[in-house]
């Protein structure tokens, strides 16, 4: 579990995801289990799979680490822009969803992290959720 510390939860989360993608872009699958609190529906070589997998098909040498910048930055008719990065809140107030777009060079490559934080107390639980998902796979 992460330590919370109220209204610093997204500042501690950016953080976490950091040590995630980077984990990813070694291909350190292992450290992922290791950090998280609940893995849900994945495991080490499920991860493996999907993300080598996904690699191979769409022929990308790597992913990129977390302090690569994303060099996609378009503007959309309605004036919002994209953002690598999302923060969900519940409604509920019980914790949080972050979302990572994932790179290669600089571009995205459609590979989404998905990770909930549930609060509990002075700590916020990391729950693999999604996990990492190229579109379509359910």
């Amino acid at each position: 579990m992460l330590k919370r510390i109220a209204g610093k939860e997204e500042e501690t989360i950016r953080a976490f995801a950091k040590e995630i993608v980077d984990a990813i872009a070694e291909g350190n699958y292992e450290e992922i289990a290791r950090k998280v609190d609940d893995m849900r529906d994945w495991d080490v070589e499920l991860l493996k799979e999907v993300i080598e997998n996904f690699k191979e098909d769409n022929e990308l040498e790597q992913i990129d680490k977390f302090e690569v910048e994303c060099t996609f930055k378009p503007v959309y008719k309605d004036g919002s822009v994209y953002k690598q990065e999302s923060f969900y809140h519940f409604t509920d107030g019980s914790g949080l969803s972050y979302e990572y777009a994932l790179t290669t060079d600089g571009e995205p490559n459609d590979l989404t992290l998905s990770i909930e934080f549930h609060y509990e107390g002075d700590y916020m639980k990391v729950i693999f959720e999604s996990g990492v998902s190229p579109p379509g796979y359910n």
